[in-house]
């Protein structure tokens, strides 16, 4: 399975599914991924975290420089299909005043 699944792009509007983990060893491959969709155009991302499982550190800080980076270009990064333990993570490091986090199944883009 690829490291990101692209489920549907329209435009500049991207939904991708995020792998079990997000950690030290997935995360330089899911950084190229969605640095090479931002790169092609992507301003509004939005990642289905609903098979992730486990995120590190790493994983956060790339989402926190993907932020800034569609941001900066008037775009957003939403993440959708968070299970309770990390959207209480994202909340309690303030991600939520940034970014749009949801629990549950994946929206569309």
């Amino acid at each position: 399975m690829d490291v990101l699944h692209i489920i549907e792009r329209d435009d500049d509007r991207v939904l991708a599914q995020l792998p079990e983990d997000v950690d030290l060893y997935t995360t330089p491959s899911v950084a190229t991924a969605v640095n090479g969709l931002i790169d092609s155009g992507c301003r509004h991302l939005v990642l289905d975290a609903t098979r992730t499982l486990h995120m590190d550190s790493t994983g956060v800080s790339a989402l926190v420089g993907w932020y800034q980076r569609l941001d900066a270009a008037g775009g957003s990064l939403g993440i959708t299909g968070l299970h309770e333990g990390l959207l209480r993570m994202f909340t309690i490091l303030g991600l939520d005043n940034v970014m749009s986090l949801g629990p549950g199944p994946a929206a569309t883009a």
